[in-house]
């Protein structure tokens, strides 16, 4: 019988907490089925309280994320609306929490990100807590003992660890998100604008790049990029 090509495996180094991200991560989902079983998206952690040493603030997603969701009218998004004290002071359960699905396929673990995403940046869930986790891999289509069990014992610490520190001291990627391809070139920010902050404005919105792109248009642009990976595996 004919062997059946393994998916070339793209990695995406992206913060679950980064708004940009976030658009990324919906048009990935909107390309999913045309490169099934041709793609399959690596989730890395790329912690940015890692190089930080702080929680994204809130200040910082309040002014970037309107102006970031206009490029994706369809963007499951709405203004955090929970008390601030709900607000998550972490990120780091949320990534084990992927890198538990990860055990159970590429696919499960792209479905994990994605839920808890949607889960922040729409719902307002502060997604560092347990049960938050627990009810989102359900929601997820995971197996939710394996689920529990492996995220309970901390099977996915050291991996969140090692890819936070893979991606910015290893290769050494521009930001959240980047793709890197099997041949190791990056792409980062594909077809996103570029939001200009004043730190000493509290995170005033002073500038924008526009985006090279929109709509249908940024898919094109990832369409090339995997046809790319396709053609160098």
């Amino acid at each position: 019988m004919p062997t059946v090509a393994e998916p070339v495996q793209v990695a995406l180094y992206a913060d679950l907490s980064c708004p940009y991200a976030f658009v990324t991560a919906f048009r990935l989902r909107r390309l999913r089925n045309e490169y099934r079983g041709r793609i399959a998206i690596v989730h890395k952690s790329l912690a940015l309280e890692y190089v930080n040493r702080e929680p994204t603030p809130k200040k910082v997603l309040d002014n970037e994320l309107p102006l970031l969701a206009l490029e994706e009218p369809d963007l499951p998004y709405q203004p955090w609306h929970r008390p601030a004290s709900e607000w998550p002071v972490t990120f780091w359960p949320a990534f084990e929490a992927v890198k538990c699905a990860e055990r159970q396929g590429l696919d499960k673990a792209d479905d994990m990100a994605w839920a808890i995403r949607v889960a922040f940046f729409r719902d307002s869930a502060c997604v560092s807590m347990r049960h938050v986790l627990i009810d989102l891999a359900e929601q997820a289509g995971l197996d939710v003992d394996r689920f529990v069990a492996d995220f309970d014992a901390g099977v996915g610490k050291a991996q969140v660890i090692e890819e936070a520190r893979e991606g910015w001291e290893r290769l050494r990627v521009p930001g959240s998100p980047t793709f890197v391809l099997p041949s190791g070139k990056q792409y980062s920010g594909l077809g996103l604008p570029e939001i200009d902050l004043d730190v000493e404005q509290h995170h005033r919105v002073i500038g924008m790049t526009p985006a090279p792109c929109r709509g249908d248009a940024c898919l094109d642009l990832y369409r090339r990029m995997f046809d790319e990976a396709l053609g160098s595996s």
